[in-house]
C-alpha cells in the first residue's frame, strides 16, 4: 500500500512538472518578420470558401463580411470548358458567349458593389475542366478567352482544376491506368498556365489541388508519381502549388491527424523539392483545410461534427500564420448556406452540407451553425507579428499588435490539459491596462463553446482544454518597437534520403545569413515505422546538437508510419555564413529523411 502512494505522489509531481514546464515568452517591444511579411493579412487567412457571387451569403452580409471581416475566398466558377458537352473540343464563340453571361451574373449579385475583391480563386471541376488525350491546346485557348472576358473584376488565381488526380479512375477502365491519366492532367496544367500566362496577365496559375497528400505511402510511391510527377510536368509553369489539409481522411487514405507535424512535413517536402528544382520556393495555396471523413454528407446536422471542425481549423490556421512568405491564401472549408445539396441525391432527408455556416431548420428559417465561432474568436485579429516563442511543439503560439491592440494566440494540440506560464519579456507586461481573454474549447458532450472573459488586470497563467484555442485581445499604450527579429529558412538540394543504419546523411544548406543573437532550428522531415528512432545523431558545423523527443502534434500512431517534422533547436552561434554542413546518422535501417530546412531568427 506504501509503495503505491508513494507511485501516486510520484506521478503527480511528473503531471505537476511537466505542465508547469510550458512556458510561452511574449515580447510586445519586438517586431517579427517571417522573410519580408509582417503585417497580418485578413484576406490570406480569414476567408471562406465561397464567393461574393454567392446570392445565399447576402442574407447577413453586413455582420459576416463588415464586422467580422471575413473574406472570400474561392468559387467553382471557372471557364467549365466540357459543362456542355464531353466528347469534343470547346469552341471559341462558346467561350464568347458563356463569359458575357458570366460577368452579368458577376454585376448583378447582390454583393457585387459593396464586397467584390480579386483576392479569389477560380476553379472547376475535373469532368468539367478535363477530357483525356483531346487537343490540349484548343482546351487552353478556350480557357484563356474566357477568362480574359468573364469577370469584370479578375481574380487572382486560377487553380485548374480541384482534385483532379482522385478522379483520374473516371476517365479509364482500371486502377492501373491511373498514373498515365495523371501525367495527362499535368501536362494540360502546363498548356492551360502557359497560355493563361501569355493572354491573361494579372492572373495566377497552378495545381495540383491535393486531396490526399499521404506522400510517404510505400516509401514514397505516392509522392513519386503524383506531386513529384506533376512538380516535373508541370511545375516550371505554376505559379503556386495547391495543397488540401484535412484531418481526418479526404477521399482516401488513413484516418489521421495532418494537423502538426504531418502537414508541416508535407509541406516541407514540397518546399524541399521545389528548392531542389528551381533553386527557389514556389508558394503554397491550401485551398481547402479543416477536417472530414467519409459517411458525413447527408446526415443529421452535428454541432459534436462542428466542434472537431472547429478544432481542426484551429490548430491547421495556426501552423499556416508561420509561412507568411510562402503562402499566397489559406482557406478553411466553411462554405455558406449550401442551398444546392438540399437536392442533393446524396440528401434524400434535406439535411444541411456538414460545412455550412448557416443550416435551414425544419420551418424554412435558418440559423448559424457552430462554424460562426471561427470567425467570432479570430474578429479583429490583425497587426504587426510580434516575437512569441513557446517551448513546447504541442503549444502553438502567433502574436499580432496594432495601435491600441495586441492580440496573443495559443493553440493546444496536445491529448491532455495543459498548463502554460505566461512569460512577458523586456516588461512588455507593463504596457498592458486590460485583457479579454476569448477561449474556444469544447465541452464535455464535444459542443463547441466560445467564451469571453473581460476586464482581467492580470493574467500569469492559462491552463488549455484539449483542443483549445484561446486569443488574448489587450489593450496597450501607445508605444513603438525597440528591436526587430527577423526569420529566413534555409535549404538544401539533398533531399529525401534512405536511412541506413549508422552511415552519415550529409546536407549542404546553402546562403545562409546568420548573426550573433537570435534563434535556429533544423526542421527534419523523417518518415519512419514507429518501432525506428526518431532521434539520430546530429551534427552541425562539427557541433552536436541534442534531437527533442517531442514533436508538433500526436505521436500518429494510428497511421502506418510516422511521417513528420521534427524540430531541433540550434544554437545561433554554430552557424555561419554561407554554406552551412549537417551531418546525420541514425542508429537503425528504414525510412527516409524527406527534408532539412534550417530556420533562423535573427535580431537587428
Amino acid at each position: 500500500m506504501k509503495k503505491q502512494v508513494i507511485l501516486v505522489i510520484y506521478s503527480l509531481l511528473i503531471s505537476i512538472v511537466s505542465l508547469a514546464q510550458n512556458t510561452v515568452s511574449i515580447d510586445l517591444t519586438t517586431q517579427k518578420f517571417i522573410g519580408t511579411k509582417s503585417e497580418l493579412s485578413r484576406e490570406k487567412y480569414f476567408s471562406m470558401h465561397g464567393s461574393y457571387t454567392d446570392g445565399d451569403l447576402a442574407f447577413d452580409a453586413v455582420y459576416l463580411f463588415d464586422q467580422l471581416g471575413i473574406e472570400f475566398g474561392r468559387t467553382f466558377g471557372g471557364p467549365k470548358p466540357f459543362k456542355k458537352d464531353k466528347t469534343t473540343e470547346p469552341k471559341l464563340d462558346q467561350a464568347y458567349a458563356e463569359a458575357a453571361k458570366n460577368v452579368e451574373r458577376y454585376k448583378n449579385a447582390p454583393m457585387y458593389e459593396s464586397f467584390k475583391t480579386r483576392d479569389l480563386i477560380l476553379t472547376d471541376h475535373p469532368k468539367e475542366a478535363f477530357q483525356l488525350n483531346l487537343n490540349y491546346e484548343k482546351v487552353a485557348e478556350y480557357n484563356a478567352e474566357f477568362i480574359k472576358k468573364a469577370y469584370p473584376l479578375m481574380p487572382r488565381y486560377y487553380e485548374v482544376m480541384n482534385e483532379p488526380f482522385v478522379h483520374a479512375k473516371e476517365y479509364v477502365a482500371s486502377w492501373d491506368e491511373t498514373e498515365a491519366v495523371i501525367v495527362e492532367m499535368s501536362k494540360f496544367h502546363k498548356v492551360v498556365a502557359d497560355k493563361i500566362h501569355a493572354q491573361v496577365p494579372g492572373i495566377m496559375v497552378g495545381g495540383y489541388s491535393a486531396a490526399w497528400p499521404e506522400m510517404e505511402l510505400k516509401d514514397f510511391w505516392h509522392w513519386n508519381t503524383r506531386m513529384k510527377v506533376f512538380m516535373d510536368t508541370a511545375g516550371e509553369s505554376m505559379d503556386f502549388f495547391a495543397t488540401h489539409i484535412y484531418d481526418g481522411r479526404n477521399v482516401e487514405g488513413d484516418f489521421n491527424y495532418r494537423s502538426g507535424s504531418n502537414a508541416e512535413a508535407i509541406l516541407d517536402l514540397i518546399e524541399a523539392y521545389s528548392y531542389k528544382k528551381w533553386g527557389k520556393v514556389k508558394p503554397h495555396l491550401i485551398s481547402e483545410y479543416g477536417y472530414t471523413s467519409k459517411g458525413l454528407v447527408g446526415k443529421p446536422y452535428s454541432a459534436e461534427l462542428n466542434g472537431t471542425c472547429l478544432v481542426s481549423y484551429n490548430k491547421i490556421l495556426m501552423s499556416l500564420m508561420d509561412k507568411p512568405d510562402r503562402l499566397l491564401k489559406a482557406l478553411p472549408f466553411i462554405t455558406g448556406k449550401g442551398s444546392w445539396f438540399y437536392n442533393d441525391k446524396r440528401n434524400p432527408d434535406q439535411h444541411p452540407y456538414p460545412w455550412v455556416i448557416s443550416r435551414k431548420l425544419s420551418n424554412g428559417t435558418y440559423k448559424y451553425t457552430h462554424l460562426i465561432k471561427f470567425y467570432q474568436l479570430w474578429k479583429d485579429v490583425e497587426g504587426k507579428r510580434i516575437d512569441i516563442t513557446s517551448n513546447n511543439p504541442d503549444i502553438q503560439v502567433n502574436a499580432f499588435g496594432k495601435e491600441g491592440k495586441a492580440y496573443i494566440a495559443i493553440n493546444s494540440l496536445a491529448d491532455e490539459v495543459q498548463e502554460v506560464t505566461l512569460d512577458f519579456l523586456n516588461k512588455s507586461n507593463s504596457l498592458i491596462n486590460n485583457t479579454t481573454l476569448r477561449r474556444l474549447y469544447l465541452n464535455e458532450k464535444g459542443i463547441p463553446k466560445l467564451v469571453f472573459f473581460t476586464n482581467i488586470s492580470e493574467l500569469k497563467t492559462l491552463e488549455l482544454k484539449v483542443g483549445e484555442t484561446v486569443i488574448l485581445e489587450c489593450d496597450v499604450n501607445a508605444y513603438e518597437f525597440e528591436n526587430s527579429l527577423h526569420e529566413q529558412n534555409y535549404y538544401t538540394k539533398t533531399y529525401l534520403q534512405e536511412i541506413i543504419a549508422n552511415k552519415t546523411l550529409e546536407f549542404t544548406l546553402e546562403q545562409v545569413s546568420t548573426g550573433k543573437k537570435g534563434r535556429a532550428s533544423l526542421k527534419m522531415g523523417v518518415a519512419r515505422a514507429h518501432n525506428l528512432s526518431k532521434q539520430p545523431i546530429i551534427f552541425v558545423n562539427g557541433k552536436q546538437v541534442k534531437v527533442p523527443t517531442n514533436w508538433a502534434g500526436y505521436d500518429q500512431k494510428p497511421r502506418k508510419e510516422f511521417f513528420g517534422v521534427i524540430q531541433i533547436p540550434v544554437d545561433i552561434k554554430y552557424l555561419k555564413e554561407g554554406n552551412n554542413q549537417v551531418e546525420i546518422t541514425f542508429p537503425d535501417n528504414g525510412g527516409r529523411v524527406s527534408s532539412l530546412i534550417l530556420n533562423v531568427e535573427k535580431y537587428n
